[in-house]
């Protein structure tokens, strides 16, 4: 059947129409992905310049722009600050009605009874741990203070680092230390000795049971690879890491991660997490180059520069003291935080 001119017309222009929508969608589409690359390298450089010394160290800020480079610039600082403000009114309040300002640990007191405790100072409503996705393999939001501040429920990641926030919003001593797939906080008491405080359930753990049930090495505490109290400039390298991981979980892994990791290693050697990721994004490099299916001589010189540099990666985090822990042994391990808890009560 033929087709009169001015049927081929209309065809012709609803054709037409159809490739503009597409290639709008599409270039839309890889707008949005450029965009979202892009916040991730504003984080980076914001934070390498509070690590540098061009601003000011800032660990609720670093906090929160990583965490806004995952949501592509759509959360509101002004909005974060606030919340992070009323809580602060909420901790003076408490530490006035409790007679505990001048107390040495008056400060601690009040974050750790904010968080952990239900009191008309958080509204009846206490902050407990998360054990859906314990570690954001399928929402990496659930490792997000913004998270824990809208469900007041969080994980060994973000309770830490609320409770880091808050204590630097009221000139508190508290400091983030690392295990295994694990964080928590440390404080001196009015005695000058080192209090672990546990927020995954509110303990307050010895240091040798942390070591035992989380399987630290000895040389892992030897090199102070884990169980030492961070820096102010440690603690805002690590959110480098943070940013790596979050990126990874959108984009995959690529030469982004390389520079997140040298950066957080400048600052903060003693970081394992950061060379135990550079080496995964080497190896992938590694095996994709080695997956084509002709090798040029320039393709067979990059593999052997990658595998030395791989396997100088893995003598470092040997001799840092790595040992793994499987997702199942660290799920083991929160079972064991309450009977701990339980026992040091008793005491």
């Amino acid at each position: 059947m033929r087709l009169s001119k001015f049927e081929r017309m209309i065809i012709n222009k609803r054709f037409a129409k159809t490739v503009l929508l597409i290639l709008s969608l599409f270039y839309t589409l890889i707008n949005s992905y450029g965009q979202s690359k892009s916040h991730y390298e504003y984080a980076f450089n914001e934070i390498c310049k509070m690590l540098n010394g061009d601003n000011v160290l800032d660990f609720k800020k670093a906090v929160f722009i990583t965490e806004n480079a995952f949501h592509s610039g759509q959360l509101d600082y002004g909005e974060f600050c606030e919340r992070i403000v009323k809580i602060e009114g909420q901790l003076r309040q408490f530490m006035t009605d409790k007679n505990v300002f001048n107390h040495p640990m008056g400060k601690q007191f009040a974050i750790f009874s904010f968080m952990m405790e239900p009191s008309v100072y958080n509204q009846n409503i206490r902050m407990t741990y998360d054990f859906e996705d314990l570690t954001g393999r399928k929402d990496w939001t659930k490792m997000f203070v913004t998270k824990l501040l809208d469900t007041n429920t969080g994980n060994c990641h973000s309770l830490p680092y609320l409770y880091k926030i808050l204590a630097e919003e009221i000139e508190a001593d508290a400091f983030l230390a690392l295990g295994p797939n694990h964080m928590y906080i440390k404080h001196k008491d009015d005695k000058g000795m080192w209090v672990n405080v546990e927020l995954t359930n509110g303990s307050f753990p010895r240091d040798g049971w942390i070591a035992s049930s989380l399987s630290i090495t000895t040389e892992a505490i030897k090199k102070e690879t884990y169980m030492e109290p961070l820096s102010l400039k440690e603690s805002i390298a690590l959110c480098l890491y943070d940013l790596t991981l979050g990126y990874q979980f959108q984009f995959g892994h690529d030469d982004f991660g390389i520079k997140c990791c040298d950066a957080i290693t400048e600052y903060y050697p003693t970081c394992i997490y950061a060379y135990m990721v550079k080496s995964e994004i080497l190896a992938e490099k590694r095996n994709n180059l080695l997956s084509l299916e002709k090798n040029s001589t320039l393709n067979d010189s990059k593999i052997n520069e990658l595998e030395k540099t791989i396997l100088q990666l893995y003598e470092t985090i040997d001799q840092m003291g790595y040992k793994e822990m499987p997702k199942e042994q660290y799920e083991n391990w929160l079972k064991e935080v309450n009977n701990e808890k339980v026992k040091l009560s008793k005491q």
